[in-house]
């Protein structure tokens, strides 16, 4: 028997091994919600004719514009009767796939996801078309009452 079969093995099984975690890492990284209860003005027109528009975003501060606009019902005000559909994702390449595959029209997305997204479709499945936080997202508090990071630890 040779030295490298026992290598051979012990690769087999880590490989065997690790399978379930790779394929829990396959999920779609969103979580649709349909609670949503912004109103449609009554006499509203649809935009471009659409029923819907199907935006993704982070759940999450650094994507407080799309946050905010879903929570004032903004977005369903600009869109008159096309409802606004909205799905979260924990990850940028979740976002990327959902868009490269037409599950959402539009999306709040970092940097390095939209240029990578842009980069492997050849610019066909998606457009960059503007920052919502120029240089970076900043966390602004009051200094008063916020002076270190144990101030906000856990809330």
């Amino acid at each position: 028997m040779s030295a490298a079969r026992p290598l051979t093995t012990l690769r087999t099984l880590a490989a065997i091994a690790t399978l379930p975690l790779l394929l829990t890492a396959c999920g779609y990284g969103s979580e649709a919600k349909s609670d949503d209860t912004a109103k449609v003005a009554a006499g509203a027109k649809k935009i471009d004719g659409l029923d819907s528009v199907r935006i993704g975003y982070f759940g999450n501060l650094t994507h407080a514009t799309a946050l905010v606009g879903r929570e004032q019902g903004l977005f369903q005000k600009e869109l008159g009767a096309t409802k606004a559909e909205y799905a979260t994702f924990n990850a940028g390449p979740s976002e990327i796939e959902a868009l490269n595959s037409g599950s959402i029209d539009i999306g709040w997305i970092g940097p390095s996801p939209a240029i990578n997204g842009y980069t492997k479709s050849n610019g066909k499945s998606l457009r960059i078309i503007g920052g919502s936080a120029s240089g970076g997202v900043k966390l602004v508090v009051n200094p008063k009452k916020i002076t270190s990071l144990k101030d906000v630890k856990g809330k």
